[in-house]
């Protein structure tokens, strides 16, 4: 058995988009939903010769009101899930660049999509 090797200093606390579904579900999200990046993570298999895939480890949130902007200030909110795990294991290659949350209470936020110009022409 050999040693375990562990670099990880401490949560980076990034939001991340994470494609959690098709195209059709989470309305404007378009199957993206938004996680906050717990740790990034390599998973080594000694026994053979193929590449060493990344994943990471994240806290998913949910789309409230099926991911349908809001009719007031036109952000979509979503809030921590109501089956919270402690975290949930993800591929690298399903995230799709950094979030851009704003805090709305305890456990909700606003997805800020206007910050940045790419998320906001996918989102929208």
């Amino acid at each position: 058995m050999g040693a375990l090797h562990c670099r990880i200093q401490g949560s980076p606390n990034h939001w991340v988009w994470v494609k959690a579904g098709s195209e059709e579900m989470y309305d404007a999200l378009r199957g993206r939903l938004p996680a906050k990046l717990v740790a990034l993570f390599q998973i080594r298999n000694y026994t053979c010769e193929n590449p060493v895939p990344w994943a990471e480890a994240v806290r998913m949130l949910s789309a409230v009101n099926s991911g349908f902007p809001s009719d007031i200030h036109g952000l979509v909110k979503v809030q921590v899930r109501e089956d919270a795990r402690e975290f949930t294991i993800v591929d690298i290659a399903t995230i799709h660049g950094l979030g851009h949350l704003i805090p709305e209470g305890e456990r909700c936020w606003l997805l800020d999509s206007w910050i940045d110009l790419r998320m906001f022409n996918k989102v929208y």
